[in-house]
């Protein structure tokens, strides 16, 4: 028997301009870790390449329900159903030599190409027993550098096949892969099931006619099938014509990448080969329409292939048989005829989610899981309250936290979907008069005013804290620290932990009235550990952000010279151990971001965003002080700068009257006090000129304690000041 290099679990394609020039696989590594990890695989690897003795059954037509799961960020990559269906077409239609261009067999295969009698469908019932139509979809950044980490949800192994479609795989240039059966038994399992890059799936959609059966392709190595040129990681190397892929009637092949010669393409001499394959016709001719190839015109599985996707589906390991029992079958719903119809799971989604009153804000419908024939949305305090509309345009008319609510229907039944607080509606006016700074002291008066964004409502989020900022003073914390190793294998928790890298969180100041700040900074103090010492390894990234559109759209501050990435933001908090929670030991594991940028007649209400984006090896980050410095100048807009305008005290206890006091110019002046919906609560004009004024605002216990604002104008000058009623 020809060599076998038993190196490779990890089964790949390439993309690169569709496998015409594919020159590296980044498996061998992978499997070579997982060998390290437990050498037993190894034998167990060669043992089962080695099987094949057990005569298996030729004439049952195998079903194997399938679930695709596809992870997504509401972008190109949450493909349609129709797209999966599609794929689904193309699948049984290859196993079941039932593609239309098997006319375009080249003549030396046209006699062995085979049938493998083998059917796949979606799932009719999931493993809760809910009717399910086989496609489930999950929002994560885990859709990213998607690698074993990604594979989330799996539903049981021993009942479905599991598909992962992302946006893209963490290895350069993988479109795909899979772990052959023997490399999943055990505590593997969970590893189990294949990644797709979702432009591979289908020929519709994202999908590309010419990429189609890469899906195919893995499913063959899932099934236990090796590439053409054996277990080698590389097509085209000259080694590859002394291995085996241990099928009898594929003709040695160094590895193909193209079609330009599929009736003659030579690449290894067969004929040197003992087993010399003299029972065959086509000796020395490449196979280059085989599904196992890499030259993108596959066209067939041979009969003898065939035998061996079925021996490897009637045999136990990865639990492959399974599958295929007449139980599994009936649990999984795929002998339903015709299918069930499900009932629609209600999703949602705003790219907006901290709007200003009376902003417009699109809402999207993302439910799944089945047709939708009616909807309800239920929008808090929104104008209109409810909608019958797919995609409704909303606007809210009082500042808070707003719940939406989304009710999908169909003949199978309705689902629900309520997320309290889901917006956070902000004052459309200015919270804040520039220059200002916040030391994060006061947990009420301050930090009420800041929002946060965990997009994917994971395990880690901005929380303000008492203590670890500078001076150990109050501060913002977004907890990445986790001991992974006490987390249960391949659980959500620890799939999160170990894959942290592009996650994003962000933390959103109040609005301020920058149109008379000149020489503008926006500052802040950070403290950020990691848990590596590489500097390779350090791809954190800080990114701030402005807008003066109520969060319509953000626009990146660049007057800071680029992010604050990498060794630079690590090396403000340290190097922390893999087991250390980092907290800053000291005022010198803190730096300074200042970012300059210029303002204008629109910024009346501007926002900043701080953005971190966590690396594989983040830690804890902490941001202080945040502060915007200038020069403000006396203007239309600056009567408290003006008129050296005093309010105290302020918090202003519940029954008490607030002590105001300015230098009257020439006009006179009104002050109206409003709640946070902008309704007028008091107004009072104080007529005195040109002298200093002292007076009580009367409020005698007539507010429950909230924040107000009051709002200060004279004929040349307005000043919006927030009071808190405790």
């Amino acid at each position: 028997m020809k060599k076998l290099l038993l190196l490779f679990s990890v089964t790949a394609i390439w993309t690169a301009s569709y496998g015409q020039n594919t020159t590296w696989c980044g498996t061998t590594q992978a499997t070579q870790e997982m060998f390290e990890r437990d050498p037993k695989l190894k034998d167990d690897f060669e043992s089962f390449f080695h099987s094949g003795q057990q005569k298996a059954d030729d004439t049952t037509i195998f079903i194997i329900p399938v679930v695709f799961h596809i992870l997504h960020e509401n972008g190109t990559e949450n493909i349609s159903d129709a797209q999966v269906h599609d794929q689904m077409e193309i699948l049984n239609e290859d196993f079941r030599a039932m593609n239309s261009d098997t006319s375009d067999i080249v003549l030396a295969f046209k006699q062995i190409y085979g049938d493998a009698k083998i059917q796949f469908r979606l799932a009719n019932l999931d493993p809760n027993g809910n009717v399910t139509n086989g496609i489930d979809r999950i929002y994560t950044h885990l859709t990213n550098n998607a690698s074993d980490y990604s594979k989330i949800n799996q539903w049981d192994r021993a009942s479905y096949l599991n598909i992962w479609v992302v946006e893209s795989i963490g290895t350069v240039g993988v479109a795909g892969y899979t772990y052959y059966p023997s490399l999943t038994n055990g505590s593997n399992s969970c590893l189990d099931g294949i990644i797709m890059m979702h432009d591979y799936i289908g020929s519709i959609g994202t999908g590309n006619f010419v990429t189609r059966r890469t899906l195919t392709h893995e499913v063959g190595h899932w099934l236990g099938l090796f590439h053409l040129w054996g277990g080698s990681g590389l097509p085209g190397q000259p080694q590859n014509c002394d291995i085996d892929d241990f099928i009898e009637d594929t003709p040695l092949c160094i590895g193909v990448t193209n079609c330009s010669n599929a009736n003659s393409m030579n690449t290894c001499d067969d004929l040197n080969d003992p087993n010399n394959y003299s029972e065959y016709t086509f000796d020395i001719i490449d196979n280059v329409q085989n599904f196992m190839e890499f030259s993108y015109c596959q066209l067939m599985f041979t009969k003898k292939q065939c035998a061996r996707l079925r021996e490897v589906l009637q045999s136990t390991d990865g639990e492959r048989s399974e599958l295929i029992t007449m139980d599994n079958l009936i649990e999984t719903g795929v002998l339903n005829n015709p299918p069930l119809v499900a009932a629609p799971t209600s999703d949602f989604y705003t790219p907006n989610r901290n709007p200003c009153v009376g902003t417009l804000v699109n809402f999207e419908d993302n439910s799944f899981n089945a047709p939708v024939t009616s909807r309800l949305w239920t929008f808090q305090d929104g104008t209109p309250s409810t909608s019958t509309d797919l995609n409704p345009m909303v606007t809210f008319s009082s500042q808070g936290a707003k719940s939406v609510s989304l009710t999908v229907t169909n003949a199978s039944g309705s689902n629900t979907l309520t997320i309290p607080a889901y917006v956070v509606v902000n004052n459309d006016f200015a919270d804040y008069t520039g220059p200002q700074s916040f030391n994060l002291n006061d947990s009420q008066f301050q930090i009420d005013w800041f929002r946060t964004e965990n997009p994917e409502n994971n395990l880690a989020s901005f929380q303000y804290v008492t203590s670890n900022g500078l001076d150990n003073s109050g501060c913002f914390k977004l907890n990445n620290y986790h001991e992974v190793d006490l987390s249960q294998l391949c659980t959500d928790e620890y799939n999160y932990f170990n894959q942290l890298a592009g996650v994003w969180d962000h933390l959103i100041t109040p609005a301020f009235d920058l149109r008379f700040t000149t020489g503008a900074t926006f500052s802040f103090d950070y403290s950020f550990g990691t848990n590596t010492v590489d500097p390779l390894e350090m791809t954190e990234q800080i990114q701030v952000f402005r807008s003066n559109n109520c969060g319509a759209t953000w626009t990146q501050l660049t007057g800071m010279a680029g992010n604050v990435d990498g060794p630079t933001l690590a090396s403000s908090g340290g190097f922390a151990g893999e087991s250390v929670d980092y907290v800053p030991a000291s005022n010198a594991q803190w730096q300074t971001k200042n970012v300059n940028f210029n303002t204008t007649s629109i910024d009346s209400k501007t926002r900043f965003r701080i953005s971190f984006m966590a690396g594989a090896k983040s830690n804890n980050l902490f941001i202080d002080n945040i502060r915007i410095t200038g020069t403000g100048a006396a203007s239309v807009d600056d009567f408290g700068i003006s008129h050296d305008l005093f309010i105290a005290p302020n918090p202003l206890s519940a029954g008490g009257n607030l002590g105001i006091s300015y230098v009257a110019k020439d006009e006179p002046v009104t002050f109206v006090l409003r709640n946070l919906q902008g309704q007028e609560i008091l107004t009072l004009i104080k007529s005195e000129t040109n002298q200093s004024v002292s007076f009580n605002l009367e409020i005698d216990g007539k507010l429950p304690a909230s924040y107000y604002f009051l709002e200060v104008k004279s004929a040349n000058a307005t000043t919006i000041k927030k009071i808190a009623v405790m």
